[in-house]
């Protein structure tokens, strides 16, 4: 058989046609087989991902594809089945989706919906930093500080079910009364980063522009009087409340506590997306406090003190029912955003364990961790499908620090009716400093 293979080539090798043609068969045969390694590569790469980090609960693969044609998404199962798509990215068009910043969701959905990838400026617009010429370690980066709630004082943590109230309990180790809010902690802790960061030469945005605003840039209290009727109004609108349910929103039936929650945190937290989006960062930061889930009702301290950081992705069965939802779902699998995220968040929470002395939650220590959670490689760090972590477009730390009804935390916390000048919470924004700093200096070859 050799032998007579041996004859087939020198016959072939006697005539130049032959020869040109039998090479440029081997040419196209090996590109082909080298784009075939190439496609198999990323469809393996991003059916992965997709398992490790997005599909919390092995229940989306209705909603996605990833094949020799690149990835698609879908509205629904029987969507998929007829292969009516709602996103189509095609393999070359990747690199292309990435390297544009867009702010608004609604224009991403325009350009790449179906494949109608477009370079128009009118269309998809890359912004490009300015160089400052400052030499600092953070003079090229451009940071959003997000604190996370609103209230400003009691009253509002009240209503935002988001404040720490204890009597004197000696029995529990309190020789005083507890009293404050999370708005207010994460408000001072937000501007004590943002002055280190400036320090460093950062350009940096707050979404709360003071202690006790909202992202609308006003109170919740003045919300209500400017723009609470309008709102229900634009809800009813687009369907998603009745007519009968928007008679009821406008009634005195409806408490302050039911127009926070049902109306306006969610159209508040889709603003704070919003402007962080606008402003195109490098990297932005949630700054939150924790609370022990166990303590029912936490009316005393815990003995329990844990830190935890958040990135996107765990979307669960249910995650996927509107056109964002779906589209962020893709932006995250076919980003760096969330592996970006994943190295910055490591670096918070070891920065947080080494400042502030607390230890750093493993996937046990709350239940939330273990139900809707995915721990990723990096200790303290669990991909979880909250909003901010699911609509902000950069890499990003959600920061979930030191219980507030941990027995001594709360004395420490207590402390100072300027929460700046409290001791922990100045220790806290140093922590997150220190973890920026650190991933910048880690990967300061990204920029």
């Amino acid at each position: 058989m050799l032998l007579l293979f041996a004859v087939f080539l020198d016959s072939i090798f006697q005539h130049q046609d032959m020869r040109f043609l039998f090479i440029s068969f081997l040419l196209f045969t090996h590109v082909c087989l080298s784009q075939d390694t190439t496609t198999q590569s990323k469809i393996k790469h991003f059916t992965e991902k997709a398992e490790k980090y997005l599909d919390r609960e092995k229940a989306l693969s209705g909603y996605y594809s990833i094949d020799k044609n690149g990835i698609k998404m879908f509205a629904s199962a029987k969507d998929k089945a007829v292969g009516k798509a709602e996103f189509l990215l095609k393999w070359d068009q990747i690199k292309q989706f990435n390297e544009f910043e867009l702010s608004d969701c609604r224009t991403r959905f325009d350009t790449y919906k179906l494949g109608k990838l477009s370079h128009s400026p009118d269309v998809c617009v890359h912004y490009v930093k300015p160089d400052s010429g400052n030499q600092k370690l953070l003079s090229k980066y451009r940071i959003a500080i997000d604190a996370g709630h609103t209230a400003g004082d009691m009253a509002m943590g009240e209503i935002e079910k988001k404040e720490v109230k204890f009597k004197r309990d000696t029995l529990n180790g309190l020789t005083d009364s507890i009293s404050f809010s999370e708005g207010t902690l994460t408000f001072a802790t937000a501007k004590l980063v943002e002055e280190k960061l400036e320090t460093d030469g950062a350009q940096v945005f707050m979404t709360r522009a003071f202690n006790g605003s909202t992202a609308f840039g006003v109170t919740f209290d003045d919300w209500l009087k400017t723009s609470y009727k309008s709102a229900v109004d634009s809800l009813c609108k687009i369907g998603e409340i009745t007519a009968e349910k928007k008679k009821w929103f406008l009634s005195s039936k409806c408490t302050k506590r039911d127009k926070f929650r049902l109306i306006f945190k969610d159209i508040e937290l889709q603003k704070r997306g919003e402007i962080i989006n606008n402003y195109h960062p490098d990297l932005t930061i949630i700054i939150h406090y924790n609370v022990d889930e166990t303590n029912t009702g936490w009316t005393k301290p815990s003995n329990k003190d844990f830190d935890m950081t958040f990135v996107g992705g765990a979307f669960m069965k249910n995650d996927l029912s509107s056109i964002d939802k779906r589209f962020e779902f893709l932006r995250l699998l076919i980003s760096d955003d969330l592996e970006k995220s994943i190295l910055l968040s490591s670096e918070v929470i070891k920065s947080f364990e080494k400042t502030l002395h607390v230890k750093t939650a493993s996937v046990t220590d709350a239940t939330y961790l273990v139900k809707s959670c995915f721990a990723t490689q990096e200790k303290g760090v669990f991909c979880r499908n909250l909003q901010l972590t699911r609509f902000v477009h950069s890499p990003l730390v959600y920061g979930e620090t030191i219980y507030q009804d941990n027995v001594e935390e709360c004395k420490a916390l207590n402390k100072e009716t300027d929460k700046t000048k409290n001791e922990r919470v100045r220790k806290v924004a140093e922590a997150y400093f220190l973890g920026v700093l650190n991933y910048v200096k880690n990967n300061s070859t990204s920029k």
